[in-house]
């Protein structure tokens, strides 16, 4: 697996002996949303205080591991109970901790709807000349 490149909008997961890719997209917020029947600040509330289910966990997790599996069938197929045992092996608050991260990227705006992050807009001279 790839490494994790913030610019694309991806984190990366520990789990195991490989290292998987996050990936908040639009596609993978809604599919946990419909999936958990809980909002995304919702589930960002439960990750930083630590209340967020295993189950929960692997189905996030999940969801963000297939966005983030681009051409790797394999990966794309990874289920969320595989992920919730995976994370219950690893530690459960280190990965929720991972997992909240990608989710609260996606809540802060940023991103386009594959999860990418946007270009930030400069400031010109123009736009301070307009300012004044």
């Amino acid at each position: 697996m790839s490494e994790a490149n913030p610019d694309r909008g991806e984190h990366e997961l520990p789990l195991g002996r490989r290292t998987y890719l996050l990936r908040p997209s639009f596609a993978a917020i809604t599919a946990i949303e419909r999936k958990t029947e809980r909002a995304l600040p919702e589930l960002i509330r439960m990750g930083n205080s630590g209340t967020m289910p295993l189950a929960i966990a692997g189905i996030v997790a999940a969801e963000l591991v297939k966005a983030g599996a681009g051409d790797d069938d394999l990966t794309r197929r990874v289920s969320a109970a595989k992920m919730g045992e995976m994370i219950f092996e690893r530690g459960i608050a280190p990965a929720v901790a991972r997992l909240t991260l990608c989710l609260l990227d996606a809540a802060t705006g940023g991103r386009d709807a594959q999860g990418e992050a946007k270009a930030v807009a400069t400031q010109t001279d123009e736009d301070d000349a307009t300012a004044e």
